[in-house]
């Protein structure tokens, strides 16, 4: 157990092969780049995003979500000249920055109304604060960001290798109090790679929930049933459909296919680590958008909305991050061109070392190389 007094992210992306790290620029921000072989990772230094995981091709397409308008550093968030840009309340200054995967730490979702009065924003601190770079090596980068009003540390290593970057992620408690967690890995996916009717996404999920409305996956609701598999064109946003990872299975899955694009991008992470996964969707011209987030918690909101609800079917809803203690959860995410006509996957599985990916209905596998230490 370390004993520390704030909250710190750090990452690693370690690659196979040659590759670089190096200051790079993203939406005209400082970012991180981590070009392996195979793949290119960019890291933002304001709010530590994923902004891409990139299959290096000739038809070479970032599968994560970038606004569609220019994003600044959240830090330089000021509501007299960015309101209209990025609107008010609890999510403007993370809107303002937003792009790609985000860590939702220590809680997902919005805070209390006096957590807001006190200055609180959506989804905690990590996505509104300034990172800094601690070591980097080929293919490899370690960055840190210290969250002080949680009191709270957290430390991501990811190394890239072939198609799959690897996270390893800690979550320490700094603080003599214990305290509940929610952590949300908030991976979106945008425009060119989702396209409505056309992207298909699948997922090891079983029971799902909006509001006080249950179904089983791919259903869902929004303004009425639906087709989780692919975004239809439905008009809206902020339908969030809540879902238990199969607990028959060690490890869990999403993976979006654009057959258009021929390409295939998701997420594989250990069913015990991020027993839910929350679906979220803006369907509309100026933001499409499909956020599936693999998460300890199905519940959106901080502590008293966390202890209102804590089980869901029966299960822990969220989890306790004891006073100077620490928690360990891991995930990957891999990308891969698939043949014309692909209809979606069936199964990812992990053996032998080896991430297999199994089309629906054909069986057909893609093979890619997994690294057993993970």
């Amino acid at each position: 157990m370390m004993r520390f007094p704030v909250v710190v992210l750090l990452l690693v992306l370690a690659a196979s092969g040659s590759g670089e790290v190096r200051p790079s620029r993203f939406q005209s921000r400082d970012a991180w780049a981590i070009d392996a072989a195979r793949l290119r990772v960019t890291i933002m230094k304001s709010g530590g995003h994923i902004a891409e995981i990139v299959l290096k091709d000739k038809d070479a397409v970032n599968p994560l979500w970038v606004q569609n308008r220019p994003t600044i550093d959240a830090s330089d968030y000021d509501p007299a000249k960015h309101e209209r840009s990025y609107g008010a309340g609890s999510g403007a200054r993370l809107m303002s920055g937003l792009v790609g995967h985000n860590l939702c730490f220590p809680y997902w979702g919005n805070p209390s109304a006096s957590e807001t009065r006190a200055g609180m924003t959506y989804h905690g601190e990590a996505g509104i604060t300034m990172w800094r770079q601690v070591t980097a090596r080929q293919d490899e980068i370690t960055v840190t960001a210290e969250f002080p009003e949680s009191r709270t540390r957290f430390t991501r290593t990811v190394r890239v290798s072939d198609q799959i970057a690897y996270f390893d992620s800690t979550g320490e408690n700094l603080a003599a109090w214990d305290r509940v967690l929610g952590w949300c890995e908030h991976a979106t996916i945008g425009p060119p790679f989702l396209e409505r009717e056309v992207t298909v996404m699948d997922a090891s999920l079983t029971r799902g929930r909006m509001e006080k409305q249950e179904f089983t996956w791919p259903s869902g609701r929004a303004e009425k049933p639906i087709d989780l598999r692919k975004v239809r064109s439905l008009q809206g946003h902020g339908f969030v459909n809540n879902f238990l990872v199969d607990p028959a299975r060690q490890y869990g899955f999403w993976a979006a296919v654009n057959p258009r694009l021929r390409l295939l991008f998701g997420y594989v992470f250990p069913r015990a680590d991020y027993p839910w996964l929350n679906i979220w969707e803006a369907n509309e011209a100026a933001m499409l958008t499909r956020g599936m987030e693999f998460s300890n918690t199905p519940v959106h909101g901080t502590l008293k909305t966390l202890l209102r609800e804590p089980q869901l079917f029966g299960l822990p809803a969220f989890e306790w991050l004891d006073a100077r203690s620490s928690l360990r959860k891991r995930f990957a995410a891999f990308s891969a061109r698939v043949p014309e006509g692909y209809r979606g996957v069936a199964d990812v599985s992990i053996h032998s070392g080896k991430l297999e990916i199994a089309e629906r209905e054909s069986g057909r596998r893609i093979t890619l190389p997994f690294d057993p230490r993970w």
